[in-house]
């Protein structure tokens, strides 16, 4: 396997566990926990979990990959950036939900929510697809 998609790979097993988790209790409980700050707390143990598995994972690709440098070819980056175009579009929509849309309706930690699930689906669009560019048969230019 190679190591960008090993941090794909680690980037998926991260994020989204920790972030389903969030958007569930959102979903099975909106007005929990019922303060600002409660809701800031909540966040940021998601975040600060997704970011401690994200740097264990990194340190210890880091340890196995010594010595080999992390190197990209045109496969590798025309991977990366199939991956990247998707998310864009991803990320794109739901800046137009967020910003243009849901301001004359919604508010709060609707909008809110709503932003943090657009880019935490475009992150896992692009690791989806980083992923299956490696896994997937190869492709030719016709």
């Amino acid at each position: 396997m190679s190591s960008l998609e090993s941090r794909a790979w680690l980037s998926l097993g991260g994020m989204c566990p920790a972030y389903v988790i969030y958007f569930a209790v959102q979903i099975i409980a909106p007005g929990w926990p019922g303060t600002v700050l409660g809701r800031f707390g909540v966040l940021a143990a998601v975040a600060c979990t997704h970011a401690v598995i994200y740097v264990v994972g990194v340190s210890a690709l880091k340890r196995r990959e010594r010595g080999e440098g992390l190197l990209s070819d045109e496969r590798d980056r025309a991977i990366d950036a199939r991956g990247t175009r998707a998310a864009y579009f991803v990320l794109l929509a739901g800046t137009v939900m967020v910003g243009m849309i849901m301001p004359f309706g919604q508010s709060g930690w609707t909008v809110v929510n709503t932003a943090l699930l657009a880019v935490v689906l475009a992150e896992t669009i692009r690791n989806i697809m980083i992923v299956v560019g490696y896994r997937g048969s190869q492709r030719l230019a016709v």
